[in-house]
């Protein structure tokens, strides 16, 4: 092959070199941009969408702060609503539910302002309160049931219906008895007054009644 000819192929084999190089770089830098720009826009509408996570906090509630609400709060509760609204209560966990949520409203909206809604809010509102119960065992028993009851199983169904029985009989009590709250506010403001509830009732010796519930417990949100 004359040398002219294989100068001309080694410009060649370069230039096509150069290129895949180029478009290899190329290809990488625009992948790399595509993925900023689906974590700039889930980023985006994270920030847009509001969940109800967003607004809700988690706290435990020990029986003997159950109990003691039952003894020294309960009846006083129940008469009062009962007379502003005419309301009986079929379970006292539901009247327990309204307590500590009128409580928790009164208590947050004494609280300073902390600014995260355009407009002061003076008085602070919880949009839903759910319990969650030790009752994980009774959960597990009634998903066997219910495995049983798809596969026609119904001796299997019955002995457990036994059992089901005789484990509502020995724990009822937990099984009523709430362990933990979820509750969901209307606003950012209220979220994050409840999330800095300790920190502002220390820092102001005027808030030093709210430290403590029912007079001797406290509640780490």
């Amino acid at each position: 092959m004359p040398e002219e000819e294989i100068g001309e192929r080694q410009v060649e084999g370069l230039v096509i070199a150069c290129v895949a190089v180029f478009l290899a770089l190329f290809i990488i830098n625009y992948f790399d941009y595509i993925k900023k720009m689906q974590e700039s826009a889930f980023v985006e509408w994270d920030v847009k969408t509001i969940t109800a996570a967003d607004y809700t906090i988690e706290f435990d509630i020990d029986p003997i702060f159950f109990e003691k609400w039952l003894d020294d709060e309960a009846d006083a509760f129940l008469a009062k609503e009962h007379q502003e609204s005419g309301k009986v209560y079929s379970a006292r966990a539901d009247a327990f539910r309204d307590w500590i949520t009128q409580e928790m409203e009164s208590r947050l909206s004494l609280l300073p302002d902390l600014g995260f809604e355009e407009e002061p809010v003076d008085e602070v509102k919880v949009a839903v309160t759910t319990f969650a119960y030790k009752n994980g065992e009774l959960i597990n028993l009634l998903r066997q049931r219910g495995s049983m009851i798809k596969s026609e199983d119904w001796d299997g169904m019955k002995k457990l219906d036994q059992k089901i029985s005789k484990l509502k009989n020995v724990s009822l009590e937990n099984f009523t008895t709430p362990c933990s709250i979820f509750m969901s506010f209307e606003n950012e403001e209220g979220v994050n007054r409840a999330l800095r509830y300790d920190e502002l009732v220390s820092c102001d010796p005027s808030l030093a009644a709210l430290e403590t519930w029912l007079g001797e417990y406290t509640i780490d949100i």
